[in-house]
């Protein structure tokens, strides 16, 4: 009797068991398929960036000669030579770096090279005589340099240097990163180059400032009254209280867990309190709990240079300053799009930091630029305002984004 009552419902079984197969393997099939045209994409764009980056090089390359031609034939006197000599090193440097690395966050700022010639880009006095020297420009949280003219070596970076010259409070040096405590409005402001962060109330008026254990502030946010700074020089992450005590910080250089390559921007989930770090020039984003204890990173053999990221209850955003681009990730870290966030006129440059709306609209600064681009979820441009310059609604440089 046992078996006459089963007997029948083995085709149902069966069935459904077809069926379940059939949509797990159109689940795993569109999810193949999305990666795939994720990685065409990125196939795409590696070759036009080859190509366009081959012919700037060559472009650079012919007119790096016709200026060396020129700076040697002003520089006629023997005890130059040196000097020829540590411009020809500096300009070979780069053109080095510019085949071997396609980042385009690197700027050279060739344009400028080119309108005011290299006896323009700075001096120095040796032995009593003003001698032309070539200004190396890095990445732009890095400042700009000349090379050891006695090891005739370049520096490979010098970034936020303490200075006896610190502005007064309320004056600010160098200001990257911003975020806004919600309860008071309290803007939080990161004084880079003062080593410091300042708080000013929402009208703009300075309140007060903190600095304990500060070695180059960058990056900042607010959650659950507690403030988190990125220190770029320090590659380490600091816990204060609102009123600028420090309670805990984490990390030192280099390449392990809880271990930081200039740390940029970092933002804190409100599902698990854990916080989110662009490890930059480990090319990765490490999550740390909200005791700053290392979780797991994000990112792995995806990422290039890692600047921003935001977290929402559904995704998790990365702006990589490679492309530059939006990388999405679910909230199981699963990549599901990369956007394209380049602006309708093709012109987005650098962009640094960004912030989402209530809408999920992503609002980017585009440093090189001097302007806010304002994209939607799936990486078009709705918005675009301010240009260079001092007066309202203009902007140098624009940096954090809250």
């Amino acid at each position: 009797m046992a078996n006459r009552q089963v007997t029948p419902n083995f085709p149902e079984q069966i069935k459904e068991s077809r069926k379940k197969i059939r949509d797990s393997f159109k689940r795993s099939h569109e999810a193949l398929q999305v990666r795939e045209n994720i990685l065409l994409s990125r196939v795409d764009e590696i070759e036009k960036e080859y190509n366009s980056k081959t012919q700037e090089m060559n472009k650079l390359v012919e007119a790096l000669n016709k200026e060396m031609k020129q700076c040697e034939e002003n520089l006629s006197d023997n005890k130059l030579t040196d000097v020829t000599e540590i411009v020809r090193t500096a300009i070979d440097e780069k053109i080095r770096e510019l085949i071997a690395d396609t980042d385009t966050s690197i700027e050279f700022e060739w344009d400028n090279l080119f309108e005011t010639g290299i006896e323009q880009l700075g001096s120095i006095k040796l032995n009593g005589e003003t001698m032309i020297s070539p200004t190396i420009i890095f990445p732009p949280h890095v400042k700009p340099v000349v090379p050891d003219y006695k090891t005739k070596q370049l520096p490979t970076a010098y970034c936020c240097k303490k200075s006896s010259e610190q502005k007064s409070p309320g004056e600010l040096n160098y200001a990257c990163g911003i975020a806004i405590h919600y309860k008071t409005g309290n803007i939080y402001v990161t004084d880079t180059d003062n080593h410091r962060v300042q708080v000013f109330s929402c009208n703009g008026d300075y309140l007060f400032l903190f600095s304990e254990e500060m070695n180059g502030p960058v990056g900042i946010c607010i959650s659950h009254n507690k403030v988190f700074v990125t220190q770029l020089s320090g590659h380490c992450i600091n816990m204060y209280e609102l009123e600028g005590k420090l309670i805990k910080s984490v990390g030192s250089e280099g390449n392990r867990r809880a271990q930081f390559n200039y740390p940029l921007g970092l933002d804190v989930s409100d599902r698990n309190n854990n916080i989110y770090v662009c490890d930059c020039y480990n090319h990765r984003i490490q999550i740390l709990t909200e005791e700053l204890k290392y979780h797991s990173m994000l990112g792995i053999d995806l990422l290039k240079y890692p600047r921003d990221v935001k977290v929402t209850r559904d995704r998790v955003l990365v702006l990589d300053g490679s492309d530059p681009c939006m990388f999405v990730f679910n909230s199981d870290h699963v990549l599901t799009n990369r956007l394209i966030t380049i602006g309708d006129d093709k012109q987005t440059n650098n962009p640094l930091c960004f912030d989402i709306d209530r809408e999920y609209n992503i609002i980017m600064s585009d440093y090189a630029n001097h302007c806010v681009y304002v994209f939607n979820q799936e990486g078009e441009q709705i918005h675009k305002f301010g240009k260079e310059g001092q007066g309202i609604g203009e902007f140098y440089r624009p940096f954090g984004i809250a």
